[in-house]
């Protein structure tokens, strides 16, 4: 059984250069990188056959392991996701239904429709039969548990639900465990774990973590002796709460590394994200030591991301730990900016489409060369619906000759979404994940609308998805 180390940490001050980006806006992602010839692995396990011109197009292979039924209703639902008006009253839409329909009926329509289109299962058992039909393409499970949301300022009543959201993080973390994959992974939302308030203060105080590495150990210290800290910028009542959260965060890194479960932690808003930072590196420190099982999510919509994220690897590898990232480019970029104009301060996000697609493949880039270089202590899931992001990421992982079966590169899509990118990667026999929320129809559909209404921008641009499923569907 693995243990997690009692080491002390103390480590160097590290200072991040961020750089401001000036571009035109551009409104619209440009799909159509073409797709012209399979990948193989060599018995060496690296990728061959990668050319320049690789296409997504191949409709027939990409959707072959779907039903015509499944294809019709991925087809209706994207396109019902596509419109502004449905995703903004969608929980309303969906709340007004099952009062209608009552719950039975409601959620036998969800289960066919949305809920089975986007969510794993409510069980153990139909998780299994969800993960069992996409190990046979190829493709291994991202899971995300649905979580009750932070909506109480009664003291007590939010340690109950943050406890329950813990024990179910566990269970599902003991379910994914035993699921036969040999990258086993989940996300975790933090915020599910402690007061968001409480994460807002400190990254007032600590706006860069890792420039402050002393106060990295310190919690990652407390985690793991279950020491009680200071922090002079909180009150007593937030040191308890935040002693509390560490608690709950250590009994996750025990049970991760125990398991050996990578574990995901989500980035959310700018305002609590320094936090949600400083609690991941300190995770990393705990549990990174023998395998890098702890990733943080680098938002590449933010100016300076990549600065940002290389600063942390440098931090984290002077300890001598792996260093774990799962990039996107982001789903909050439409109330960042609202935020900053609201607040009067400078607009956190890149000021274009491409200006974003660059920061995210200059932190991607920055990890493979890593990757390549020790992949024993550097790990990252490209996690994009992006054709010309993730034809970048394979032809480099081919030049760089890392080993794409090695369990330290991997790709990610969502369950339900970008079928035609997901097989196609599958096909070329790279390690590829759908993130699959898991739980009730009660608590996903409305973790699916808060989903939706963030990565509307995504949902817009399925057009081409639909298409080749339309190609795909007219063929059977």
């Amino acid at each position: 059984m693995a243990t997690i180390s009692s080491r002390v940490f103390r480590g160097p001050l590290h200072k991040t250069c961020v750089k401001k980006l000036f571009r035109t806006h551009h409104s619209s992602e440009k799909f159509g990188t073409q797709f012209s010839a399979a990948a193989s692995i060599s018995e060496k396990g690296e990728c061959t056959n990668v050319t320049d011109d690789i296409r997504f197009d191949d409709y027939r292979k990409a959707f072959r392991s779907m039903s015509r039924l499944e294809l019709a209703r991925s087809i209706a639902i994207l396109r019902l996701c596509a419109n502004n008006r449905v995703v903004d009253s969608s929980l309303q839409l969906m709340n007004t239904s099952r009062k209608v329909l009552g719950r039975r009926l409601f959620d036998k329509i969800a289960k066919g429709t949305v809920y089975g289109q986007f969510v794993g299962g409510d069980s153990p058992e139909s998780l299994r039969t969800t993960v069992a039909r996409l190990h046979d393409t190829g493709i291994g499970p991202l899971v995300a548990v649905s979580m009750e949301e932070d909506t109480t300022d009664d003291v007590i009543e939010a340690d109950r639900k943050y406890n329950r959201n813990l024990n179910a993080v566990l269970e599902c973390l003991h379910v994914i465990s035993g699921l036969n994959d040999p990258h086993p992974m989940m996300q975790v939302k933090v915020t599910s774990l402690l007061p968001a308030k409480l994460c807002e203060a400190i990254s007032k105080h600590v706006p860069h973590p890792s420039q402050t590495g002393h106060v990295v150990e310190k919690v990652a210290n407390a985690m793991l002796h279950d020491d009680k800290i200071t922090m002079d910028f909180l009150s007593e009542e937030q040191m308890a709460e935040l002693h509390r959260g560490l608690s709950r965060l250590k009994k996750i890194c025990e049970a991760a590394v125990d398991k050996g479960v990578i574990v995901m932690v989500d980035a959310e808003y700018t305002y609590f994200n320094p936090a949600l930072n400083l609690l991941s590196l300190a995770m990393m420190l705990v549990c990174n030591r023998q395998k890098t099982l702890v990733y943080y999510t680098y938002q590449n919509y933010l100016q300076g991301m990549d600065d940002y994220m290389k600063t942390d690897m440098t931090y984290i590898h002077s300890h001598g730990v792996g260093f774990g990232t799962k990039l996107v480019r982001g789903a909050y970029i439409d109330k960042e900016r609202r935020l900053a104009r609201e607040a009067g301060y400078p607009d956190p996000t890149n000021p274009c489409h491409q200006a974003t697609s660059d920061t995210y493949h200059r932190s991607m880039n920055v990890m493979l060369d890593s990757i390549a270089k020790n992949p024993e202590r550097s790990s990252a899931i490209i996690a994009s619906h992006n054709e010309t992001t993730v034809s970048k990421a394979v032809k480099r992982i081919k030049d760089l000759q890392i080993n794409p079966k090695g369990g330290s590169v991997f790709f990610g899509q969502l369950f339900g979404m970008c079928e035609h990118v997901t097989f196609t990667l599958s096909e070329m026999k790279m390690p590829v994940y759908k993130s699959i929320p898991y739980g009730s129809v009660e608590d996903t559909l409305a973790y699916l609308s808060r989903r939706a209404m963030e990565n509307r921008s995504v949902l817009e641009r399925a057009q081409r998805e639909k298409t080749l499923m339309w190609k795909a569907l007219k063929e059977r």
